[in-house]
C-alpha cells in the first residue's frame, strides 16, 4: 500500500522544517507547496492537489484563514478526488506546535527509514509544462547530501544564509537538509522579505558572517539595481568564500555587474560558484570546486549555431559560463537528441545524469522507462534525460538551453536566451529579466520569431516611442542573430508568466500570445505643440 501524502502549506521558518520531519517520522511522503496566495499560486497548487492527491493537507495557522477561498477555487480539482466525491476532500489539519524546550523531555531513539520509501513528491518549477512530481526516496536524499559535501568539503565552521523558498528543490536541499546533515549553522529568511528589499539579504550575509549562501541568477540582478551607492560601504560580503549561482542559464554579465558594484563591499569575484541541478536528481549534478575562478569562455557562435563548442578567434562569439564539473558520485554524458548516441567532447547535445540522487520518476507519469532509465548500446547503466542542452569541454559542462525551448529557423538554432538579452540591452526601457522569445509556424509552416518584452511600469509610452522600442530590439536582434523579428509585442510589467521560482515560461507565454489573452502595452497619446 502507497504510503499517504501529506501537503504542505506552510510559510518559511521552523514550524516547516517541524512538520516535514514530523511527516517523515509518520512514514508519509511529503509534498512540499507553494503557499496559496495569490491566482498563479491557486492555480499551481490546483494542479498539484490533482495530480498528488493528498491523504493530508497540513496548514499552518496563518494560512488556514485561507481555507474556505483554497477550497472554493479548487472545488472542480477536489470532486476529482477519490474522497472529494464524497463532499470531504483531503483532511485539512492545522497542526499545533510546541514552544521549543517548553514540552517535557523525552528520551529520543533515532527511526531509520526506509532507505527505498517514498520521502517527498518534489513538483517541478513548471518552466515548459506542468509541475510534474519527481517521486524522491530518502536514499535519493541522503546521496544528494553526501555527494553535495564531498564538493563542499568538511568545514565544521561554516555559515549558510538562505532566502530560498524550502518549497523548492534549490531551497529544501541547501537551506534544510545540507545544513542538518553536516551540521553547520545556517541562517533562513523568508522569499518575501528578500524579494521586498535585496538588502536584506546581504545584510544578513554581513550581520551573521556567512560564509555560504546560493540564489539564482535574476537575484544578483535585484541587488544590483536596489542597493545604492551610498549603501555599499555599509555592507562586509568579504565573509563569503562561495556564492552558489543555479537554477538557471548563469549569465557573465551578471557576475561581472555584481562583483564590480559590490567590490568595495569586500566581495570577491572567484566566490562565485556556478553550479547546475534539477529536481530530478533531487538537486545537484555539477558545480565549480572551490576556490577556482568561475571557467568562461568566448565561443564562436557560427559553431554554436551548428552544435559544436569551438574557442573564438576571429568573428562573432558568445560568451559561456561553465556550471562545473560532475558532481561526486555521479556521471554526465552528453547525447545527441534524435539519434540516441553519445557525443564527442565539444558537441552539443542533451544532457544525461547517472547517481544515487536520480529520483525513480515522475509521480503516475507513464514515461518513467524513457526520462528516468534510458539506456545507450556500450554504456553501462541507466540515465535520467534531463531535457537540457549543453556540452562538456575539458572536464566543464556547458549548458546552452532547454531542447523544448530551442528556436530553428532556416536550419539554424537559437537559444532564446541569447536572443532575450540581445533584446533587453537595446533599450533602457524594457523591464530586466522581462523579455521572452519562441518561435511560432506561418500558414506556410515556416518557423517565425516572435519577441515580447515588459516595459517598466514607470515608462507610459506613446506609440512612436512603443515603435521606436521594437526598432531597437529588431536591430540588436538583427545585429546579433541575424533574425527578423515576425512581431514583436510590448506588453505591461507583470505580464509574462513566471514560475514560482521566478523563471520565464515560454510555452506559457506563448500559448497567450496565441490565443489572445497576452495583452500588449496601453499607450498614450503624443502630445501635440503648440505653435
Amino acid at each position: 500500500m502507497a504510503e499517504p501524502r501529506v501537503l504542505m502549506l506552510f510559510e518559511p521558518g521552523l514550524e516547516y522544517i517541524i512538520a516535514l520531519f514530523g511527516i517523515f517520522l509518520a512514514k508519509a511522503v511529503a509534498v512540499p507547496s507553494f503557499p496559496p496566495i495569490g491566482s498563479r499560486g491557486l492555480t499551481r497548487l490546483s494542479t498539484i492537489i490533482k495530480d498528488a492527491e493528498p491523504n493530508v493537507i497540513l496548514v499552518s495557522n496563518r494560512l488556514n484563514r485561507y481555507r474556505d477561498q483554497v477550497l472554493t477555487k479548487l472545488s472542480i480539482n477536489l470532486a476529482d478526488h477519490p474522497a472529494g466525491q464524497s463532499g470531504t476532500g483531503p483532511h485539512w489539519i492545522v497542526p499545533a506546535f510546541e514552544t521549543v524546550g517548553s514540552g517535557p523531555k523525552h528520551a529520543y531513539t533515532p527511526i531509520a527509514p526506509d532507505q527505498h520509501a517514498l520521502a517527498l513528491l518534489q513538483y517541478t518549477s513548471g518552466s515548459t509544462s506542468d509541475p510534474k512530481g519527481v517521486m524522491l526516496t530518502h536514499a535519493n536524499v541522503l546521496a544528494n547530501c553526501v555527494s553535495a559535501s564531498q564538493w563542499m568539503g568538511s568545514d565544521p565552521q561554516r555559515i549558510g544564509c538562505s532566502w530560498l523558498p524550502p518549497y523548492h528543490d534549490m531551497g529544501l536541499m541547501g537551506g534544510i537538509f545540507q545544513p542538518i546533515y553536516d551540521g553547520f549553522t545556517t541562517i533562513l529568511m523568508s522569499p518575501a522579505h528578500f524579494i521586498q528589499r535585496p538588502r536584506r539579504w546581504l545584510q544578513a550575509i554581513t550581520d551573521y558572517r556567512a560564509t555560504v549562501s546560493i540564489a539564482p541568477d535574476f537575484a544578483f540582478e535585484l541587488c544590483v539595481e536596489t542597493v545604492p551607492d551610498t549603501e555599499i560601504a555599509t555592507l562586509d560580503l568579504s565573509c563569503l568564500q562561495a556564492l552558489y549561482c543555479g537554477a538557471e542559464p548563469i549569465r557573465q554579465l551578471t557576475l561581472s555587474r555584481f562583483s564590480q558594484h559590490f567590490a568595495e563591499s569586500g566581495f570577491s569575484y572567484s566566490a562565485f560558484a556556478p553550479c547546475y541541478g534539477l529536481a530530478e536528481c533531487t538537486v545537484f549534478a555539477a558545480g565549480k570546486p572551490l576556490q577556482a575562478q568561475p571557467c568562461v569562455i568566448n565561443f564562436d557562435k557560427k559553431a554554436l549555431a551548428s552544435n559544436r563548442l569551438v574557442a573564438a578567434i576571429n568573428g562573432e562569439s558568445a560568451q559561456l559560463v561553465s556550471s562545473g564539473q560532475v558532481a561526486p558520485g555521479n556521471r554526465l554524458i552528453i547525447v545527441h537528441p534524435l539519434k540516441s548516441v553519445a557525443v564527442k567532447d565539444g558537441t552539443i547535445g542533451e544532457i544525461w545524469v547517472q547517481g544515487n540522487n536520480v529520483g525513480k520518476g515522475y509521480w503516475r507519469k507513464n514515461n518513467n522507462e524513457q526520462n528516468f532509465r534510458a539506456q545507450l548500446p556500450g554504456i553501462d547503466g541507466s540515465y535520467m534525460r534531463t531535457g537540457d542542452l549543453g556540452a562538456i569541454l575539458a572536464g566543464e559542462l556547458y549548458v546552452t538551453g532547454r531542447l523544448k525551448d530551442l528556436i530553428i529557423i532556416a536550419g539554424r538554432n537559437h537559444y532564446p536566451q541569447d536572443i532575450e538579452l540581445s533584446a533587453l540591452l537595446s533599450d533602457n526601457r524594457i523591464e530586466n529579466r522581462a523579455v521572452v522569445a519562441f518561435s511560432i509556424k506561418d500558414q506556410n509552416d515556416k518557423e517565425q520569431l516572435i519577441v515580447v518584452a515588459e516595459i517598466k511600469r514607470s515608462c507610459r509610452l506613446t506609440e512612436q516611442e512603443a515603435q521606436d522600442i521594437r526598432d531597437a530590439i529588431q536591430s540588436a536582434i538583427i545585429q546579433t542573430a541575424g533574425i527578423q523579428c515576425a512581431d514583436i509585442y510590448l506588453v505591461a510589467k507583470g505580464s509574462i508568466p513566471v514560475t514560482t521560482s521566478g523563471k520565464l515560461q515560454r510555452r506559457a507565454t506563448q500559448a497567450s500570445y496565441l490565443d489572445g489573452t497576452l495583452r500588449s502595452i496601453s499607450l498614450v497619446q503624443a502630445q501635440s505643440s503648440e505653435i
